[in-house]
């Protein structure tokens, strides 16, 4: 059987084939092997069927609310009929869009639908069977319909006065139904400040997701990350998880290459399977450090580090795989979840009576949660590209240091370094400014500023 792609993700037209002769034909209307050949892991677990009498009766539009929810494959075995399925599911650039298939008895084309949309047909015959497949039991209590006229939608459905049940006539526009769809998001390095922050953001604004880390997959495995992205078949992918001990990174080059660069092509591969859109968390390292303009995303990339080099090779990597990208670099970030320059001051502070802080590395420090706003906005669209997101405003570490303090309300001498006295590892850039206009292109807006953030995040650590 044929597998087809339609606009909208997930929503396929199946074509069996018919092998007939003189007597008639057959053909295999599911085979389990072919749907997961073609990455569609469904546990169907009840068949229905429906007969409809007259050509012009409508169906619809139909679905059970999570945790509910069903998929469905659907085809009709006499007749013909209009087969509709519109994407609900809030957070979806395809939102309110919907496909319109006919199937029919002679054609023998089934649609299938997965969780997250609504589904309803049109009679084109009369004496019309239809029958479907559905990967949920039947609930009552989540049974719910919305109107097959929803100008929101705007179904053409070719009926001027269509037949309908009590129930469809009664049923609500979708702005009044309870509908509780979202975009699937799974989120990797789930532990770590930026994951953590937003999985808190996804959950608190209803969004169906999943936090990962090490003990669920290895990124580096390129079999169990596959298997457990495409299992879970999200819409997108945050990759947030990374190596990021940059001056460890000098001399473990090939654990930070296989984390940053091979665990990232394998997520970006296990994407394109599935058709999933991916963000790709970069950084400010990927520059020279030169100057004092702030990058364009359009700049040089000339990494002084391993960590650097890693991270845009990972860039390139999920480029080469994936359309439906988004790369997103940031700089200086500080959350609750994990350790960071905030914690590190504010600890230091309390073990000693001065503290001595590079002043001539300028860049944007950025509070994770922030950075999940803006995460959350742009998975809602399909603007793919690179960006630069970090807190409005710039900053020395030293300037950084001193205002930690101050907002904290500790007395303590914070004296100037240099970063050539100052001896690491890895080389830092001194010039971290991130010019952030494509903020503003994509309809986003601009980030509060860090002093802005700073305060916030001082006063999450106190609750």
């Amino acid at each position: 059987m044929k597998i087809i792609d339609t606009k909208l993700r997930g929503v396929k037209i199946v074509e069996p084939v018919a092998y007939g002769d003189n007597r008639g034909w057959f053909m295999e209307t599911y085979n389990e092997g072919v749907f997961h050949k073609n990455n569609l892991y469904y546990n169907f677990v009840q068949d229905n069927q429906s007969f409809s009498a007259q050509k012009g009766i409508l169906r619809g539009l139909h679905f059970q609310n999570n945790p509910c929810a069903q998929a469905k494959l659907v085809r009709c075995t006499q007749g013909a009929i209009l087969d509709v399925a519109v994407d609900i599911r809030k957070g979806s650039d395809t939102y309110l869009q919907y496909v319109a298939v006919e199937l029919s008895a002679e054609n023998k084309k089934q649609l299938l639908i997965p969780r997250g949309f609504a589904h309803g047909f049109a009679t084109l015959t009369d004496n019309v069977m239809v029958q479907y497949k559905v990967d949920n039991l039947y609930s009552k209590e989540h049974d719910r319909g919305i109107q097959y006229c929803d100008p929101s939608i705007g179904v053409e459905w070719g009926l001027k006065d269509p037949i309908l049940s009590v129930k469809d006539t009664t049923s609500p526009m979708l702005k009044d139904s309870d509908a509780n769809f979202t975009i699937k998001v799974l989120v990797t390095g789930v532990n770590g400040q930026l994951g953590h922050d937003l999985v808190k953001k996804l959950n608190a604004e209803g969004f169906e997701c999943k936090g990962t880390d090490i003990n669920d997959f290895d990124i580096t495995d390129e079999e169990s990350t596959r298997d457990f992205i495409v299992r879970y078949n999200p819409d997108v992918v945050v990759h947030c998880a990374a190596y990021t001990a940059v001056d460890r990174a000098e001399a473990d080059v090939e654990t930070c290459t296989k984390v940053n660069v091979t665990g990232s092509e394998n997520i970006a591969k296990a994407c394109k399977l599935i058709d999933a859109k991916m963000v790709y968390i970069s950084t400010d390292y990927v520059y020279n450090g030169k100057g004092d303009k702030p990058f364009k995303t359009t700049d040089e990339i000339a990494p002084l580090s391993v960590y650097g080099k890693t991270k845009y090779q990972g860039e390139e990597a999920c480029r080469k795989h994936l359309d439906k990208l988004f790369v997103v670099r940031t700089s200086w970030v500080f959350g609750k979840n994990g350790n960071n320059f905030v914690k590190t001051m504010l600890r230091l502070a309390g073990e000693r009576g001065s503290l001595s802080v590079v002043s001539d590395q300028i860049g944007s420090p950025t509070y994770t949660v922030d950075l999940a706003d803006f995460l959350f906005y742009i998975i809602q669209t399909d603007k793919y590209g690179t960006y630069h997101c970090s807190n409005e405003d710039f900053c020395s570490w030293n300037e950084f240091a001193k205002e930690i303090f101050r907002l904290s309300g500790i007395n303590i001498e914070v004296k100037e370094v240099l970063t050539k006295d100052y001896k690491s590892a890895a080389v830092r850039p001194l010039n971290s400014r991130l010019d952030k206009k494509c903020l503003e292109d994509c309809g986003y807006g601009k980030m509060p500023s860090w002093k802005d953030a700073l305060k916030r995040y001082l006063e999450e650590l106190k609750q």
